[in-house]
């Protein structure tokens, strides 16, 4: 019987030395997940950093700041003419908002001309409840 309590006992040890192998293996595991987490954030930052240097060294350069000046024509010469060339996204842009604004006002000038004609107490009922009682 001594033998039988034994072998029981040395599998016992035996499986929960196989335990620990695998909990430190699991430990491991996260431990260089997170680590290559926290290095790949890590260069993310540094690059993001370098592109906020370099931005920031251009926009305090001479250079930028003569352009910025030129632009908004405070430091233009007399003889200068300065030609702003934009993308065509930008002026497609720009372009396409116009017809929108015209549309606005004539739907504005078609109420004015709508309200011009009424009483006092017609443009009240107009405008609080839309309708019209001529």
């Amino acid at each position: 019987m001594k033998k039988q309590y034994i072998f029981v006992g040395m599998i016992g040890a035996i499986l929960y030395i196989l335990y620990l192998i695998a909990s430190f293996s699991y430990r491991e595991y996260q431990i260089q997940s997170h680590i290559e987490y926290i290095s790949d954030l890590n260069n993310e930052i540094r690059d993001k950093i370098h592109l906020a240097e370099n931005l920031i060294e251009y926009k305090s350069s001479k250079a930028y700041k003569n352009k910025i000046l030129k632009e908004h024509q405070w430091m233009k010469n007399k003889w200068e003419k300065i030609v702003h060339i934009t993308t065509e996204e930008v002026y497609k842009k720009y372009t396409q908002t116009a017809p929108l604004q015209i549309e606005e006002i004539e739907l504005e000038e078609e109420v004015s001309s709508l309200v011009y004609s009424m009483s006092i107490f017609q443009k009240w009922i107009y405008f609080l409840f839309g309708k019209d009682i001529r």
